[in-house]
Formats: C-alpha cells, structure tokens, sequence
C-alpha cells in the first residue's frame, strides 16, 4: 500500500476553523511535530494511529475528548484508500 501524506484538506480545515478548534489544532501540531521528529514522515494513517494510542494511554476526560475531537477531524477529512 503506497504511504500518503497529510491530505492537504486536514491541515486547511484546521487553519481555517479559527479559535473553534484550538485545543486540536494544538494537538494536531504536536502530533504532526513527534511523528516528524521519530518517524521523519507524517502521513494520515501515522496521525491516526498516534492520536489513537494518546487516547489509549490518557485517563483525562478532557484530554480524551479534545484527543478524539481531533481524531474524528482528521479521520473526516482524510480521503478513503483507493483500491486497485
């Protein structure tokens, strides 16, 4: 399966949403920071994975809910795998 990177309507979604997103929009930088940093590579699927393994590994009831905020944003605007 070919490796895609971050769909160019995520990081637009985000930077247009204003102040109505910006606790996930901090998440998502962060997010987006570390697998760059560890991976050398952020794509949807790294994203989606890291913020579901950060809401596995939280018992924060608002971090949770900003965690899966952010999920359900990504997870919305990243386009379905083509299948050949």
């Amino acid at each position: 399966m070919q490796q895609q990177f971050v769909h160019p309507a995520i990081l637009q979604h985000f930077m247009n949403a204003g102040d109505l997103y910006t606790s996930e929009t901090e998440v998502l930088g962060a997010t987006i920071r570390h697998l760059a940093a560890h991976q050398g590579q952020v794509t949807n699927k790294a994203i989606i994975i890291h913020l579901i393994k950060q809401l596995e590994c939280t018992d924060d009831v608002v971090q949770q809910d900003i965690l899966r905020q952010t999920l359900e944003l990504v997870v919305s605007h990243t386009p379905d795998d083509l299948h050949i």
